[in-house]
């Protein structure tokens, strides 16, 4: 039996290929909107923490894929299920939402959004966003945790608040690097704000002002880590 969001939707019935997005939590293969999912799937792919936060039974015969880096040999893999006519499927587990700054972009340009079923999580710059109490909706979402992030903040529809998906431990110092590279970003820093292991054990929000940037290229950052800049309004 399909999962419920599964069944109330045609286009995720045909579907063969599943990304579910996770929150740092973790995910129970017992959850009643992908339970039958995971029943059915004879492939999983995911990234390391995602698969060691997913928790319940699987299939015994269930494969493991896991995403380290480039996606050619996971994309080969999940090629049969766009033509398969069983009843198995393919689950890919994903961070948040797989089609806002994930995975998804790259899966539908390799197999078409035809095979695929895309099931989201709020994302962690919407729960940082909330832990802060910020409004967001006129923020400035930007990602450099990807290979072909840019190395500068385009300044086209840019407002006060910014957001930054990071690439590790070294993400803050990256972001702060490219914004004092930025005369006209330099100068109107407010406050920089990184928030680590949102929703985990040991969650920490810790705000620098631009008198404390010094603190900040000193301080060691838990890996899964997001930024949030404040901007003062420009001249």
């Amino acid at each position: 039996m399909l999962g419920k969001e599964a069944l109330q939707n045609p286009v995720h019935r045909e579907a063969r290929i599943h990304v579910i997005g996770m929150e740092p939590e973790g995910l129970s293969t017992e959850d009643l909107r992908f339970s039958g999912l995971f029943s059915r799937c004879s492939l999983l792919v995911g990234g390391d923490r995602q698969l060691k936060t997913l928790t319940g039974p699987l299939p015994p015969d269930i494969e493991r894929l896991t995403i380290r880096g480039k996606m050619e040999p996971i994309i080969d893999r999940l090629r049969p299920f766009q033509e398969q006519s069983s009843s198995e499927v393919a689950v890919i587990l994903a961070s948040g939402d797989p089609l806002y700054y994930g995975i998804g972009s790259t899966l539908i340009r390799a197999i078409g959004k035809e095979s695929l079923a895309f099931y989201p999580a709020p994302t962690l710059v919407q729960r940082a966003f909330s832990l802060l109490g910020l409004p967001w909706e006129q923020s400035t979402v930007i990602s450099f945790h990807r290979p072909d992030s840019p190395e500068e903040i385009p300044h086209t529809g840019l407002g006060n608040l910014l957001a930054f998906y990071t690439d590790g431990s070294d993400g803050p110092r990256k972001v702060l690097l490219a914004i004092e590279k930025d005369p006209f970003l330099k100068k109107r820093l407010n406050e920089f704000t990184v928030l680590e292991n949102i929703g985990l054990d040991g969650q920490t929000i810790r705000l620098f002002t631009p008198e404390k940037l010094d603190l900040l290229r000193e301080t060691p950052f838990a890996p899964l880590n997001v930024v949030v800049v404040t901007l003062n309004p420009s001249d």
